[in-house]
């Protein structure tokens, strides 16, 4: 399941850089991965979390948390042909989510997250009170059917 999951990354990544809309059971050869370069994964990370392709140092990212970025770039990963190879700036090899570029762009999103001028998390919030007397109301009635059922 985790492997589906991380396809549907890369066929949207690679849907973005090559500017073609690919299938979900698409398979990319290791000539088409090794075209990739930091700088196609920062600008779709760009575009995924601050709506556009370069954004300006002042941009707040608002689509996107680095918790989203670091799945996908974990997702990307998972398909380079050199994954354990650290990415090596010079000879422009090795995998490239590794790059400093990709790095330091998540850091970026995770500094604005930190300062709270970001896209908010949903992980986790309190309850609210309506949310509260809802479910309240949802368990009581259907206590009362399964009661009537006896």
């Amino acid at each position: 399941m985790a492997l589906r999951k991380y396809k549907a990354v890369l066929v949207e990544f690679m849907s973005f850089n090559d500017t073609q809309k690919y299938s979900e059971d698409t398979e990319f050869s290791e000539r088409s991965l090794l075209r990739i370069t930091p700088e196609a994964i920062c600008r779709w990370m760009n575009m995924n979390s601050f709506g556009e392709l370069s954004p300006a140092d002042d941009d707040k990212p608002l689509h996107a948390r680095s918790a989203t970025l670091e799945f996908a770039k974990k997702a990307i990963s998972a398909f380079m042909p050199r994954k354990t190879v650290q990415w090596d700036p010079v000879r422009a090899e090795g995998n490239l989510t590794r790059s400093e570029a990709v790095n330091a762009l998540i850091k970026r999103v995770k500094k604005f997250e930190v300062r709270r001028e970001g896209v908010q998390s949903n992980a986790r919030r309190l309850i609210e009170y309506e949310e509260f007397i809802r479910l309240l109301t949802l368990v009581r009635s259907q206590t009362e059917k399964d009661s009537v059922r006896i």
